[in-house]
């Protein structure tokens, strides 16, 4: 019991009392861990650490489904951030994570789960964890859940432990509305970003609707200068808030954008032109400047900084949002700017399937999210449908004159002798 035994000070009951409590907590795990039968083959799993279980059933459910680099980062991220912080775990990344689990840990004990603990009630509370402690909104949360329940599979369906999401209530998706600008403010931010690094970043998004990984991912090969044309069919990705170092920050190009929908062919706008006409004679400029300096890396990229080092789609983000509070602009996303295009065609009587197209969408559903109506679309069904009632009286008017044209006053026979003598 030597290892057990705790130092003190004199007079500090409360604290040798807490200790105490910690030792015979220890205690009691580690006796019930050598009293528990051994369990062999794929029962072995309940036995296992809820943090070394999702991570291995990560790592075979990837081989099988094949995700996404980025997915997969974010998979990983969950499990070394949020579950770690929770679920307790006896292997540490490294001492920044140790130290965050110390912070951010929902309560003093040291419990660390095991597969077979994991029960609906744990992964409730799991759940409040996450959306009081940690602010994640529930669209959020439902990741968590879906990965949780993608890892409980093969238990699930070997009879051997039910998921223990399967009896959570599921989470109610809060409505989300985004800001959005008018073309009176869209064409103050086109100004505020003129000769700035994000001015085609900006301008693609204005124009287009195009997303951050679209953006960045634009090659001078996809543009027609000659038939006037710009094709989306490359994007790049950037990797982060994944715990592990190594990828953090990562690039990942892709020649294929994210549905087979997104991939598509749009027209290329005048302005839009010379935008990027100035923007490859600048560059032929910085090779020039900068010399051996310059990186030839992304050459074959559109959206580059100065010294040819290509702008990420995160610097993208944060400089947008320093030039709008710079200049005192309303306050909205980069992904925004999509939304205001959605927004703004919808409310000029475009129709939705044709928006759908324009913005890569695969169906109408996720179109209705990007077309948020507003006053102007109500005027404008206000003031058809009072057209139609208007019309609709003038050709009941009309009708009722042309009907009293024909009508013949009829006179009976008496009248018709007397009026005759």
């Amino acid at each position: 019991m030597e290892k057990y035994s705790i130092k003190v000070k004199p007079g500090n009951k409360k604290l040798a009392k807490e200790k105490a409590e910690n030792i015979k907590e220890k205690f009691e795990i580690e006796m019930k861990n050598k009293l528990r039968p051994k369990r062999t083959g794929i029962e072995s799993q309940l036995d296992m650490e809820f943090i070394d279980f999702m991570n291995m059933r990560l790592e075979e459910t990837n081989i099988k489904r094949k995700y996404e680099y980025d997915t997969y980062a974010g998979y990983k991220s969950n499990i070394n951030i949020r579950m770690r912080e929770f679920f307790g775990s006896s292997q540490k990344d490294n001492e920044q994570q140790e130290q965050r689990n110390e912070e951010k840990s929902h309560n003093n004990k040291e419990h660390i789960y095991l597969v077979s603990e994991v029960t609906p009630d744990v992964i409730d509370e799991f759940f409040t964890y996450l959306a009081k402690d940690c602010q994640l909104k529930n669209t959020t949360i439902k990741h968590f859940r879906n990965q949780i329940s993608v890892a409980y599979e093969l238990l699930d369906k070997k009879n051997i432990m039910s998921k223990p999401t399967k009896c959570v209530e599921q989470l109610k998706e809060e409505l989300f509305t985004p800001e959005t600008y008018t073309m009176e403010e869209l064409n103050q931010l086109l100004k505020i970003v003129k000769n700035d690094v994000i001015e085609i970043p900006v301008l693609l998004a204005t124009y287009y609707g195009l997303r951050r990984s679209e953006v960045v991912g634009l090659k001078w090969s996809a543009i027609d200068f000659e038939n006037d044309w710009i094709y989306i069919n490359h994007t790049i990705v950037q990797v982060s808030g994944c715990a592990n170092k190594l990828v953090e920050g990562k690039l990942v190009a892709k020649d294929r954008t994210k549905s087979i929908h997104s991939n598509r062919k749009l027209p290329l706008y005048k302005e839009v032109k010379n935008a990027l006409l100035n923007k490859r004679e600048r560059i032929q400029l910085n090779k020039q400047i900068f010399k051996k300096c310059y990186n030839d890396n992304y050459s074959e990229y559109v959206c580059v900084k100065d010294d040819g080092d290509i702008i990420k789609p995160n610097h993208i983000t944060h400089r947008f949002l320093k030039l709008i509070r710079r200049n005192k602009m309303k306050e909205i996303r980069f992904h925004d700017l999509r939304h205001t295009l959605g927004t703004e065609l919808n409310a000029n009587g475009v129709d939705l399937k044709a928006i759908g197209e324009f913005l890569g969408h695969g169906n109408l559903s996720t179109t209705k999210r990007y077309s948020h109506p507003d006053d102007r679309i109500k005027q404008n069904v206000a003031s058809k449908y009072e057209n139609l009632i208007h019309n609709s009286n003038e050709e009941i008017k009309t009708e009722t004159q042309k009907t009293k044209r024909f009508i013949v006053k009829r006179i009976n026979v008496p009248q018709l002798k007397q009026a005759r003598a």
